[in-house]
C-alpha cells in the first residue's frame, strides 16, 4: 500500500512538470540547458528520462556545455556520464570534457562526477572524458587518482585502469613515478604488474622529438631497481627487461645478484654461448657449433654483442657446403652454474639442431672473459 501511494505521488509530480517537460522539447540549441535546468528542479527523475531529448537539441560546444553543467549540478550524472560518446563531432567531445574538467575548481560536484565516471562507466566511455581529468586542477582529484594507482585491481589487465594511469602521468609526467612503483609492488602477485611497469617508462618519455635527460632516466631507473627488490625473481626478470629496453642495461645488471646470485661464483657468471655454422652439403644438412663459457663481472645485463666477434673468428669446420653467413650467435638466456651448465646448455643446443634434420658435431673454443 506504501508502495502504490508512493508511486502515484511520483506519477503526479511528474505530471506537473509537463510545462518543462514541454519546454525542453520545444527548445533550440541556445534555449535548451535552461529548459533543461527548470525540468531537473521540477523532477529529477522526468530529467533523467528526457534527458536524450535535450541531448539532441544541443547542436553546438556552447550549448552542449550548457547542458553538461546543468546535469552535474542537478547530479543527473548517470545519463551525463554516456553523453559524449553520442556527441558526433570528437573536436566537441573535446572541448565539453575539457570545459567539464576547468570549472572543477568553482564547481565541487565535478570532482565526485568524474571519480563517479570511473566507476561507473566501460573502458571506452570512460577513457572519454581524459581531457576533463587533465583540466581539473583540484588537488583532490590529484589524490584520488594516486591512490588508485597505489591500489591497482587485482585483475592482470584493466582497460580503464590504464586510462586512468595515462591520464595520472599526463598530469604528473615524472613525478608520477612514486605512485607507479608502490602500484607495481602491489600488482606484482595478481595485478596489471605489466603494464604498471610499461608506464613507468611511459612517465619519463620526453616530447616527441626530444631525447630523454640523465635526469629522467637515472628516476626511471631508481623506480624500476626499487620495485625489483620488492617482488619474487620472475617479476624482477620483467623489471630488468624494462630497463634494458630503456636504455638501461647497467642498471638491469644491477638485479643480477636478486636473481642469480646463487649461480655467481665471487661476484662472476658463467654463460654458455656459441655462433652456429650451418650449412646445405650437396643435400646434406650439417652443423658445427662453436661453444665456449663466457665469464662476465655483472656489469652487463645483455652480453650478446661482445661474444659476435670472437665467436665469428672461429675456424670453420665444413667444407663445401653452403653457409649462413654471417654465423648466428647465441648464448644461454641465463647465468648458468660453471662449466657443468655451459656443458648442459650445449646438449640442448645439439638435440634442438638435430631436431632441425641437421647432423650436428661440435668445437669447443677458447673461452671468453668479459671485463
Amino acid at each position: 500500500m506504501i508502495a502504490s501511494l508512493v508511486l502515484t505521488l511520483s506519477a503526479a509530480h511528474a505530471a506537473s512538470c509537463d510545462k518543462q517537460i514541454a519546454s525542453v522539447k520545444g527548445a533550440d540549441s541556445a534555449s535548451v540547458a535552461a529548459a533543461y535546468d527548470s525540468l531537473a528542479s521540477c523532477d529529477k527523475v522526468t530529467a533523467e528520462a528526457s534527458f536524450n531529448d535535450a541531448l539532441g537539441k544541443a547542436t553546438d560546444t556552447d550549448s552542449l556545455t550548457a547542458l553538461a553543467h546543468v546535469a552535474i549540478d542537478k547530479e543527473l550524472w548517470k545519463p551525463m556520464w554516456g553523453a559524449l560518446g553520442k556527441i558526433s563531432s570528437y573536436d566537441a567531445r573535446d572541448e565539453v570534457a575539457r570545459s567539464v574538467g576547468g570549472a572543477c575548481a568553482d564547481k565541487p560536484k565535478v570532482v565526485a562526477f568524474l571519480q563517479g565516471a570511473y566507476f561507473g562507466l566501460r573502458d571506452i566511455e570512460f577513457q572519454q572524458w581524459d581531457d576533463a581529468f587533465i583540466a581539473c586542477e583540484d588537488a583532490g582529484l590529484t589524490e584520488w587518482m594516486e591512490k588508485q594507482v597505489k591500489s591497482p585491481p587485482k585483475k592482470k589487465f584493466d582497460e580503464k585502469f590504464v586510462n586512468l594511469m595515462a591520464i595520472y602521468i599526463k598530469k604528473k609526467h615524472e613525478d608520477a613515478l612514486p605512485s607507479l612503483t608502490l602500484g607495481a609492488i602491489a600488482a606484482a602477485e595478481a595485478g596489471p604488474y605489466d603494464a604498471m611497469l610499461f608506464k613507468m617508462g611511459e612517465a619519463v618519455q620526453p616530447d616527441m622529438g626530444a631525447e630523454m635527460t640523465p635526469e629522467a632516466q637515472a628516476k626511471l631507473e631508481t623506480a624500476l631497481v626499487e620495485v625489483a627488490s620488492q617482488v619474487g625473481k620472475d617479476k624482477a626478470k620483467a623489471v630488468a627487461s624494462q630497463l634494458a629496453n630503456n636504455g638501461s642495461d647497467a642498471a638491469a645488471a644491477k638485479l643480477l645478484p636478486v636473481l642469480y646470485g646463487s649461480v655467481a661464483s665471487g661476484g662472476v657468471y658463467t654463460y654458455g654461448a656459441a655462433s652456429i655454422e650451418a650449412g646445405d652439403c650437396s643435400g646434406k644438412k650439417q652443423v658445427f657449433l662453436h661453444y665456449t663459457s663466457v665469464s662476465e663481472p655483472g656489469k652487463r645485463w645483455s652480453i650478446l654483442k661482445d661474444l659476435e666477434e670472437p665467436l665469428r673468428a672461429a675456424k670453420p669446420k665444413l667444407k663445401g657446403c653452403t653457409v649462413e653467413s654471417p654465423w648466428p650467435v647465441v648464448h644461454s638466456p641465463e647465468p648458468v652454474k660453471g662449466n657443468s651448465g655451459v656443458e648442459g646448455w650445449i646438449k640442448e643446443l645439439e638435440t634442438a639442431w638435430a631436431d632441425k634434420g641437421y647432423e650436428v658435431k661440435t668445437a669447443k673454443e677458447k673461452a671468453i672473459t668479459l671485463q
